[in-house]
């Protein structure tokens, strides 16, 4: 753990703590304190500082707490832990349950108040400030199809717009193929990766990545967080629990007969891009079509301007709108 982190949850949003306390508590000198506040600022985090009187947070955080977490999974879901691992700060939580790959018909779960090195689709980096957003990692061994399997991410997506409904009562929106909407504004996003082989119960790791109390700094397009739209502070640990609880439900519905396919019809609802013009970037090419929605294994089916019809994946292009 970076040493900083310690520092988050010794400050309060209704008092003052003096430079001093902290020090004392903490083990190190006050410059180090006052280096630190420094730091969580410049990662986002408001804290008002003055002097004599010490430092306060702008507004409350919502900390991760393991206890809270448990007692809001869904039986199923704590039947399946094999770990669930809550850290104040990793390098990716991908990563981490990539390397701890669980028994089949068993999860590993990796949550953190801040992650160093975020990424989402095609390495693209992403990152907010601490203790502001949900960033969990979910490993899982389950007996899924081929087609399942590359629908993953469309699948969670309709985990993630379940589990923003039930806690916040928000109707949000999916963006072909994993990322998460409202009105415009990029909320998050999905990224599923493979290890093993489709012969061999492969590990499926199903990272989210949320805006809840902040929005990420600094990016090149618009962004939103629940707190905005909401209306009001969003407790992390009950969206946490709402997300692995909704994931539960979305693979044993995978197991269904025809399961994926109330899946992606149940996605189709929230297609943020239906008969909308958008452009299809591969590469250094640019092409301007028109999204027709998915099709049965979850591909974007798209117009050109000549009007023909085709389908493209994931792994081929990005969509911009």
């Amino acid at each position: 753990m970076k040493s900083l982190y310690r520092l988050l949850p010794l400050l309060s949003h209704q008092h003052f703590t003096s430079g001093q306390m902290l020090a004392i508590e903490l083990g190190v000198t006050r410059p180090t304190v006052s280096n630190w506040v420094a730091e969580l600022v410049a990662q986002g985090v408001d804290v008002y500082s003055v002097k004599g009187r010490g430092y306060r947070l702008a507004e409350p955080v919502s900390l991760l707490d393991r206890e809270r977490i448990l007692s809001l999974l869904s039986p199923e879901v704590t039947r399946r832990l094999s770990v669930l691992d809550i850290r104040t700060d990793v390098d990716s939580t991908n990563a981490w349950v990539l390397a701890q790959p669980p028994a089949p018909g068993r999860w590993s779960v990796c949550t953190a108040d801040y992650q160093h090195q975020g990424r989402g689709r095609r390495g693209r980096a992403w990152q907010s400030p601490p203790a502001s957003s949900v960033m969990v990692s979910a490993a899982v061994r389950e007996s899924l199809t081929g087609d399942s399997l590359y629908a993953a991410s469309l699948v969670v997506g309709v985990a993630v717009v379940r589990a923003i409904r039930q806690v916040t009562t928000l109707s949000v929106a999916l963006k072909w193929p994993n990322d998460i909407y409202y009105e415009g504004r990029k909320l998050g996003g999905v990224l599923c990766e493979l290890q093993g082989n489709l012969l061999d119960q492969p590990v499926l790791v199903i990272g989210i990545g949320l805006n809840v109390n902040a929005a990420p700094p600094g990016l090149d397009r618009e962004v939103g967080c629940l707190r905005q739209i909401a209306g009001h502070f969003i407790d992390r640990n009950e969206l946490l629990a709402a997300l692995l609880n909704e994931l539960q439900d979305v693979l044993a519905d995978l197991s269904r007969p025809a399961g994926l396919a109330t899946l992606l019809q149940a996605w189709s609802g929230h297609d943020c891009l239906l008969n909308r013009p958008v452009t299809l970037v591969q590469g250094g090419q640019r092409e301007a079509v028109v999204a027709r929605g998915i099709d049965a294994q979850g591909q974007l089916m798209v117009d050109d301007e000549l009007g023909q019809r085709r389908t493209v994946n994931g792994g081929e292009v990005s969509v911009l709108w």
